[in-house]
């Protein structure tokens, strides 16, 4: 009898981390599925393959002419690359609760993370390789500071201006106004005074200019990465 009893009980044990097992290799996907909006190929396929090889996730791309918000669903990341045109993009996240990074800043004014005048990009003779860390003690920081340059050589570097309840991490030196790194935690008003639905990011980096990034750079990037996926 007590061989039985016994028997059970290991049963009993195996059944239990069996399912243990499961429940967590089921949470390990879903919170490792990211949407790519962009291309598969150019600086696009450079960004791509950090999300995959530095931080493990399971990337999803879709062209910006294919997107519906329908591609959310079951993801836990969403980056909206500077190679999109803004037009398709729109406001096509706003409402659902999945983080997302945008690194297009026209997309900013589309999603209440700015006012529609509030983005731009600095190209041309006022391309930049610098930023100015303004909270250094913030994750997205990455542990920072001060001046920071996170190109190699001057390139275009894109910048917006958000709402009062944003997270200002970085800005275009010497213009406070101008930020290069943003993000609003869930349930923050935006720009536009409506309630953000999850964490949201705004990056400066240009498409094409994923080859100029700097070590710096990169761990700005990991940062934001990790902040809007809720790691540490």
């Amino acid at each position: 009898m007590k061989r039985v009893l016994g028997m059970i009980a290991a049963m009993a044990m195996v059944i239990t981390l069996m399912a243990c097992n499961a429940t967590s290799v089921g949470t390990k996907d879903v919170g490792n599925k990211v949407l790519f909006v962009g291309k598969d190929g150019g600086g696009d396929a450079i960004t791509i393959k950090r999300l995959k090889e530095v931080h493990g996730l399971d990337v999803m791309v879709v062209i910006d002419k294919e997107l519906t918000a329908d591609h959310a669903k079951g993801q836990s990341l969403i980056y909206v690359s500077e190679s999109v045109n803004s037009n398709k993009i729109q406001d096509k996240f706003v409402n659902v609760p999945v983080p997302v990074i945008y690194a297009e800043p026209q997309s900013t004014s589309d999603t209440g993370m700015t006012e529609t005048e509030g983005y731009g990009a600095l190209t041309g003779a006022n391309a930049a390789k610098t930023i100015q860390i303004k909270d250094s003690q913030h994750q997205l920081a990455a542990g920072l500071q001060n001046k920071v340059d996170v190109y190699q050589d001057n390139g275009k570097m894109g910048y917006a201006i958000p709402g009062k309840e944003a997270i200002v991490v970085a800005t275009v030196p010497n213009e406070d106004q101008k930020s290069t790194i943003f993000a609003y935690e869930k349930g923050a008003k935006n720009a536009k005074g409506n309630s953000v639905a999850a964490r949201e990011v705004y990056f400066y980096m240009f498409n094409g200019e994923e080859i100029n990034q700097t070590e710096a750079g990169w761990k700005l990037f990991d940062a934001a990465v990790k902040w809007a996926l809720g790691k540490k």
